[in-house]
């Protein structure tokens, strides 16, 4: 007679550590993987048009009416050179890019991809025209400043911080406008 509550209680643990496991591990059955999804793990774009990959491709400028450099990298695909075209704010680059090769804006000299008088301030998009031999597509990119160190060298014309608002003397020995608590009293 003992053996069958042992059993029972054994049955009755088992089951309810499957249900458990069950529930822990059964949201992956049926969900997608977030690690499966592609996605701009940095500040550009990732973007395919036509035969091209565009990667991280992003404007950087020192502010609102400043020229902006356009960043990134476009990887052609396919076996043939592709010609390339990207327009936006008032400017425009246009690059060859032979089979099976990429383009990488940061390194290249003879396109310094200016875009001229951008009228987005950093930290907005502006509308992109990327034209592959004759098809025209328009991507919204990221506009960025040199806030970030790793854009800093390719802002046009330089990148130069604001200035950081200087301490008083007031404010380093902790007094204010306000009045003291005591001082608030005797004016009621």
């Amino acid at each position: 007679m003992k053996i069958a509550p042992i059993n029972r209680a054994q049955q009755v643990f088992a089951a309810s550590a499957v249900l458990t496991i069950m529930a822990l591990t059964g949201c992956s059955a049926v969900n997608e993987q977030a690690t499966t999804r592609e996605y701009a793990a940095s500040d550009g774009i990732v973007e395919s048009v036509g035969p091209l990959d565009l990667r991280n491709v992003l404007v950087v400028t020192a502010g609102k009416g400043e020229p902006g450099a356009i960043l990134g990298t476009i990887f052609n695909r396919s076996e043939s050179a592709v010609r390339v075209t990207l327009e936006g704010g008032n400017g425009s680059s246009e690059v060859m890019i032979e089979g099976k090769d990429k383009y990488v804006f940061e390194n290249e000299d003879a396109d310094d991809a200016t875009l001229e008088q951008l009228r987005a301030l950093p930290g907005s998009r502006i509308d992109m025209s990327v034209t592959v031999n004759s098809e025209a597509t328009t991507l919204s990119v990221p506009v960025m400043d040199g806030t970030l160190a790793e854009y800093r060298e390719f802002v046009p014309g330089g990148y130069t911080p604001e200035p950081a608002p200087e301490s008083t003397d007031e404010a380093s020995a902790g007094t204010t406008d306000e009045p003291a608590a005591d001082e608030a009293a005797e004016g009621h």
